[in-house]
C-alpha cells in the first residue's frame, strides 16, 4: 500500500494524549496536507474546500466518521486514543482548574458533568456528527461556531439536561461507540505500552524521524485518583468503563 494514499483519520477524544501526536504530525507534515478539524476554536472548515484528496491526516476533535467518503480515492484509516476513565475524568478536572484563577471543588465540578461522555463522544461520531457533546443539528453548527467557548459549553449542558436518560438510549449508544472502535485500524491506550503503541502508529504513517516530544500536561491543581474515587467514578459511569474493558481486548487483536 502507497502511503501516501491513505487518509488517516483521528477520532480525538478530550484528555486522551492526543495533542502530543497532533503536535509531531504537525511539524513533520507539510501543511496542505494536514486537516485540522477544531471544535474548541469555532475555525471548522468544509473538508471538500480544503482538497480532500491531497490530505494525509485529519486531526482534531471535530473529525467524525463518515469522513472517508469525501475522499473516495482514499484508504481511509480511522484511529483513536482512549484512557481509564477515572484517569480522564481527573485529567480533564485538573486541565479545566489550570484555565481558570478560581479553583472549583472536584465534586461540585462533577456534579455538572454529563456522565458516560466518552460512549457519548463516540455515539456522536459513528453517526457523524462534528460535536463532542450533543448532536448538533448540521443547520445549527454555524451559529453554534459563532459562539465563544464559555457559553458553548453552557448551551451544550442546558440542552444535555433536557435529554431524558433511558436504558435503551444507553445501549444503543454503547454499541454504536464499539462499532466505531470496530472499525478504527488502530486503537492507543493511554498508559498501556504507549510508548511502543505510539512508535507503531508513527512508523505506520510513514514518519522515519521517530523522535517525538510528550508533553508534560499540567503544572498546578493537580488532582490525584485516589482508590475512592476510582471506584466511584467507574460506578457513576458504567458505559465508560465497559467500553475501556472492551477497548483494551480489542487493541490486543489489533495489533496482532
Amino acid at each position: 500500500m502507497n502511503k501516501d494514499n491513505i487518509l488517516w483519520i483521528f477520532i480525538h477524544p478530550i484528555r486522551t494524549g492526543g495533542v502530543t501526536l497532533i503536535e509531531f504530525i504537525k511539524k513533520n507534515t507539510p501543511k496542505e496536507e494536514v486537516f485540522l478539524a477544531s471544535e474548541a476554536r469555532y475555525n471548522f472548515k468544509d473538508f471538500q474546500k480544503f482538497n480532500p484528496q491531497k490530505t494525509k491526516f485529519a486531526l482534531g476533535h471535530a473529525t467524525y466518521y463518515g469522513m472517508h467518503k469525501l475522499a473516495l480515492n482514499k484508504e481511509a484509516r480511522y484511529f483513536t486514543f482512549l484512557r481509564d476513565p477515572a484517569e480522564r475524568v481527573v485529567s480533564y478536572y485538573n486541565a479545566k482548574m489550570e484555565e481558570t484563577k478560581k479553583r472549583i471543588p472536584f465534586e461540585v465540578w462533577y456534579r455538572n458533568q454529563i456522565k458516560d461522555d466518552l460512549v457519548n463522544f463516540l455515539d456522536l461520531k459513528y453517526k457523524g456528527s462534528e460535536s463532542s457533546r450533543i448532536h448538533t443539528p448540521p443547520n445549527f453548527m454555524p451559529i453554534v461556531r459563532k459562539l465563544n467557548y464559555k457559553n458553548f459549553y453552557l448551551l451544550q449542558n442546558l440542552i444535555s439536561k433536557f435529554y431524558k436518560k433511558n436504558k435503551k438510549s444507553d445501549l444503543r449508544k454503547l454499541e454504536n461507540a464499539k462499532k466505531l472502535l470496530d472499525a478504527c485500524w488502530f486503537i492507543r491506550i493511554l498508559d498501556h505500552d504507549e510508548d511502543k503503541d505510539f512508535n507503531l502508529l508513527i512508523k505506520a504513517m510513514g514518519f522515519k524521524n521517530q523522535k517525538w516530544e510528550k508533553k508534560t500536561g499540567l503544572t498546578k491543581n493537580v488532582l490525584k485518583v485516589t482508590p475512592e474515587l476510582r471506584e466511584k467514578i467507574y460506578k457513576e459511569n458504567p458505559l465508560d468503563y465497559e467500553l475501556y474493558q472492551y477497548a483494551i481486548r480489542l487493541k490486543n487483536l489489533k495489533r496482532k
